[in-house]
């Protein structure tokens, strides 16, 4: 009875989001209120410890917040500038077979700004990129969308695993984990090799359906010419993530694997390298005699146009590699605020030199203003347009963190009762029990289903699949993985990602058509990450 009380935020959540159509931003704040009234009038806490956990949660959040706002104020700022369109540009005179064009765009540059911005930004990028190839709408959102699954743990400089290792290290060391910075390592490590098996299916699972949907044969077989070259990218890609995960973290890993891809499969698409013996393009396009010379047509350099994402990379590889002695300066200066309203253990700390948002993506914000010569009004347009695309995020946000610090911390009660992320932990696990592994990274699907985001999804159940695995005794970084697996690949069939493609790609009403066809490689992608965990944890390499 307790978990399904205590559920009952979530059910709301997901009634709202899902069955109503509400969008985040108003579901989280309804659901928190729900959370504060049955903490107050059922679980008997008193209203000084609801104030005081939902100010940490609002403050909690402002880390992820930074980051969210850097990311999105650097996209829009190469966006004002010209060097976004440079950069698509450039993309043009490669290679002029469709289905190599979808790998190098769709996945690999795609993964890139997914690394360096996240948040929705590379299918809204990169689609209309895809169309401007020749690919018809449909085509490009399906691809842009199953694409963007492999490198979202690691989206705008790591924020979904970073966050949900944030979430859950007050309770770390009730594991023996004492160095929040190695968990994220381990987490960042065991998360990406999932994800990296899972990319060798995915790029030429994805070229497949959109063969067999949108070619003129209607032939999944008109894949194979490109298979090879779908493994070397997948490869390439995972042959970076994977060291850079263990060795760097989260902050790097999609930002430099898909840096390396790109700039590998170019040169592969150039120099003839696995490439198909025939051209392969839609119906109804043609070979663009003219291809090669579209990059000449543009007069900002390239290096210009990359200088901005190269002193990212620079700076976040100089700050969070050891070896250059710099990491441990990084956590200097916090900000920090201990019991909030007399509240023991309603705390609060930011390391803000050592968050992305603000240095370095703000940071080369400011660089860009100057470099590029943006006017006064350009810099106001850049502002003001990322303002009100964080405005949605931070009411979700605010909200989803006090949620969370309330189902936390409310066995600060009377009556003597669990938490009630603890009650509906134990909920789970009598209802899953030996079976709850192969639930956890659907759990992680359902939470970015319902947010639009791993990030959202991760802080909004990391703290439940921790509970629910030390109940069940299961190895608490693996379930975290899960989850942080689950809310990735999620992103392929999340709604709100869906309506967002169909809207920059100019085919609103087909939502219902994209998510039929993202369901099953989902749950491919599902399968493999439950089967590359499993075998992890027999070689004793995770848990």
């Amino acid at each position: 009875m307790l978990a399904i009380i205590a559920a009952i935020p979530i059910i709301l959540t997901i009634i709202l989001t899902v069955g109503l159509n509400v969008p985040a931003k108003k579901a989280l704040p309804m659901a928190w209120a729900a959370c504060a009234i049955i903490g107050l009038a059922y679980w008997g806490m008193d209203v000084t410890h609801v104030v005081a956990y939902t100010i940490t949660g609002f403050l909690g959040s402002i880390d992820t917040l930074l980051i969210i706002f850097g990311a999105i104020l650097l996209m829009n700022m190469l966006n004002e500038a010209g060097a976004m369109r440079r950069i698509e540009a450039m993309f043009n005179g490669i290679t002029e077979d469709a289905r190599i064009q979808l790998v190098i765009v769709g996945f690999a540059f795609a993964a890139f700004i997914e690394g360096a911005a996240g948040f929705g930004t590379p299918a809204a990028i990169c689609a209309p990129l895809v169309i401007g190839l020749g690919a018809p709408p449909m085509a490009a959102a399906l691809a842009c969308l199953m694409f963007n699954s492999s490198p979202v743990p690691f989206g705008a400089a790591g924020t979904p695993t970073n966050s949900a290792a944030e979430i859950i290290k007050d309770v770390l060391p009730s594991i023996g984990v004492t160095d929040l910075s190695l968990f994220k390592q381990d987490l960042s490590f065991l998360s990406t090799i999932g994800m990296c098996v899972g990319s060798l299916v995915i790029i030429w699972l994805v070229i497949g359906v959109v063969c067999m949907k949108f070619g003129k044969n209607k032939s999944f077989s008109d894949v194979f010419p490109v298979v090879p070259f779908c493994l070397f990218t997948s490869i390439v890609f995972s042959c970076v993530s994977i060291p850079v995960a263990k060795v760097m973290g989260a902050e790097l890993t999609s930002l430099v694997a898909a840096a390396v891809t790109i700039f590998a499969t170019i040169g592969a698409a150039k120099a003839g390298f696995l490439m198909p013996k025939e051209i392969w393009r839609f119906p109804g396009t043609e070979i663009k005699k003219d291809a090669k010379k579209q990059d000449t047509q543009h007069s900002m350099s390239l290096l210009k146009a990359w200088t901005p994402y190269l002193l990212v990379t620079l700076w976040l590889v100089v700050t969070r590699v050891p070896q250059f002695g710099i990491k441990p300066l990084m956590g200097s200066f916090p900000i920090t605020m201990t019991n909030i309203m007399g509240v023991e253990g309603a705390s609060f700390t930011l390391k803000w030199l050592n968050n992305p948002g603000l240095f370095p993506f703000i940071l080369v914000v400011f660089i860009g203003f100057a470099m590029y010569g943006l006017s006064g009004s350009q810099i106001n347009n850049v502002l003001y347009k990322s303002y009100k695309q964080l405005v949605g995020a931070t009411i979700a946000l605010l909200f989803g963190f006090a949620m969370v610090y309330l189902f936390r911390y409310s066995n600060a009660n009377v009556c003597g009762y669990d938490s009630m992320l603890v009650a509906m932990a134990k909920g789970m696990a009598d209802l899953a029990g030996a079976n709850y592994f192969y639930i956890a990274p659907v759990i992680g699907s359902v939470g970015a289903f319902m947010f639009g985001s791993n990030t959202v999804s991760n802080i909004m159940f990391a703290p439940l699949q921790f509970a629910t695995a030390d109940i069940l005794n299961i190895p608490h970084i693996v379930i975290v993985a899960l989850q942080n697996q689950g809310g990735a690949i999620g992103n392929m069939v999340c709604i709100n990602n869906i309506v967002a493609v169909c809207a920059t790609t100019g085919i609103v009403g087909a939502e219902g058509k994209i998510l039929k066809t993202t369901v099953g490689p989902w749950f491919v992608y599902y399968l493999i990450v439950i089967g590359v965990m499993l075998l992890l944890m027999n070689l004793g390499i995770a848990g």
